[in-house]
């Protein structure tokens, strides 16, 4: 059989800090420790293990001043007992008193260990440095019955060392009570900041320097509406606050760190973009967007003052600006096009839905609104100054709409209505007499060289002559 008084599992220590430092005068430390328990043999069975570390400087070391917690991850192992105890009670030939913890398992199927175990405790250490004992006492065995489990004890030996100024764990959670630390957020949620120090003075600044909170907690509370973009929050710790009239050029002592929080939906002041930008969602920008290179943008886009873009903008779906658009390329628009004021683009405009403009539109380029229902609507159109306005296709007036012309109309060709030539002044025309099936015509010249008219039968018209019709 194994001797009794060596126990058959593992135990591995981690601490924090690390090493372990003694609190400072009125400024306690915080030491946590957690054991790990291993099974370093086969079928190890253990239904009890007890901890205990001092609670008054009887041992000649480091001790808790007040009772640690003690803690365990495992669902099938409980905190039964937390006593205070002298040092007879533990087997030990010192006096003094210590803080002991009783683990057990919550039922005999989980006697048998397999994964890994791990207890934790943590209090306020004392101002004194040296070893701190920590004592272990397991009740195990190598067979599942419990009449068969032995009592053996270890002792581990820490090392507490003069408190060092540290600053360390600046982490961000969603709330208070959150245990996961995180770095995203969304637009304007609450951040919980917390860190670990044993400084008595804090600061925290913001990514553009302006003071968020300051005074000796370790810890600070961000509300709604705060942080709308990525921002970079700087951690000032020191062990004296700075106070009016340091005398001989007292100087404090810092410790400095940062942590960035992500905001997924950022609510950006300006943006320019160098070159490409591709938004596969909604893009909504309170301020003014300035792209040199092009934008092309999957979603919804919506400004609320200027857009101004040196190359191309292609939105595939609705774009609204609330200021000025400038687009000294193409402007592409698979969506709605609005803009409440200017519109001005360089190139090519193309808005494959609704194109409202509340303000001036001024297209240097190629308009194309193409579609078989787009619909154009221009309250007066113009030609360039000094130019003439051409017209490539066919226009149709639909019925029932006038088409009205307030000065002359110049046609090269002919003007037809209801399928036929309208006259106008200097045609000639050929008049023909329904009735007698005959045209008129001139005869020969009588009474005073005045012309007569006749009807010439059986009506082939005259082709050597013509009458002209003219405006008196």
């Amino acid at each position: 059989m194994p001797d009794q008084s060596t126990p058959l599992l593992g135990y591995l220590t981690s601490t924090s800090p690390a090493p372990l430092q003694a609190s400072s005068p009125g400024t306690p430390t915080l030491g946590r420790i957690n054991l790990a328990v291993t099974d370093d043999r086969q079928d190890v069975y253990c239904d009890r293990i007890q901890i205990a570390v001092p609670a008054d400087d009887h041992a000649g070391g480091a001790y808790f001043t007040e009772q640690p917690n003690f803690s365990t991850s495992s669902g099938q192992w409980t905190v039964a007992s937390l006593v205070q105890v002298t040092g007879e009670e533990l087997g030990l030939a010192q006096s003094g008193q210590f803080y002991r913890a009783t683990f057990r398992s919550v039922d005999e199927e989980y006697d048998l260990i397999g994964d890994t175990l791990d207890f934790g405790l943590s209090g306020p250490l004392s101002i004194s440095t040296g070893p701190l004992a920590y004592y272990i006492q397991e009740h195990s065995g190598t067979t599942s019955d419990r009449d068969d489990y032995t009592k053996k004890s270890r002792v581990l030996t820490l090392t507490v060392t003069e408190p060092v100024f540290y600053l360390h764990s600046f982490l961000a959670r969603g709330e208070a009570g959150a245990t996961a630390p995180r770095t995203k957020f969304t637009g304007g949620s609450p951040v919980y900041l917390t860190w670990e120090s044993n400084g008595t003075y804090f600061r925290l600044y913001d990514g553009d320097g302006d003071l968020v909170q300051e005074g000796p907690e370790t810890y600070c509370s961000i509300g709604y509406d705060v942080i709308t973009m990525d921002t970079t929050f700087t951690l000032v710790a020191s062990m004296s606050p700075e106070t009016e009239g340091n005398g001989s050029g007292f100087e404090p002592i810092y410790q400095y760190a940062t942590l960035t929080v992500t905001i997924t939906d950022p609510t950006l002041e300006g943006l320019t973009v160098r070159e490409d930008i591709t938004a596969r969602s909604g893009l909504d920008v309170s301020g003014r967007i300035s792209a040199d290179g092009d934008v092309s943008i999957a979603g919804d886009v919506t400004v609320r003052s200027r857009l101004d873009v040196e190359e191309t903008l292609s939105a595939l779906g609705d774009l609204t600006v609330s200021g000025y658009t400038t687009a000294r390329g193409r402007l592409d628009v698979s969506g709605d096009l609005t803009v409440d004021s200017s519109l001005t683009v360089g190139s090519s405009l193309t808005a494959n839905s609704e194109l409202t403009v509340n303000g001036d539109l001024t297209a240097n380029g190629y308009v194309s609104a193409v579609g078989d229902d787009t619909h154009v609507r221009i309250r007066e159109l113009r030609g360039p100054y000094g130019e003439k306005i051409s017209i490539n296709s066919s226009v149709d007036v639909l019925s029932d709409n006038d088409f009205t012309i307030r000065e002359g109309l110049s046609v090269d060709k002919d003007i037809k209505r209801g399928g036929s030539g309208v006259l106008a002044d200097g045609d000639e025309i050929g008049l023909n007499n329904t009735y007698y099936e005959g045209w008129l015509y001139a005869t020969m010249f009588v009474n005073d060289n005045r012309r007569t008219t006749a009807v010439w039968d059986p009506g082939d018209r005259v082709v050597e002559s013509s009458w002209r019709v003219s405006r008196d």
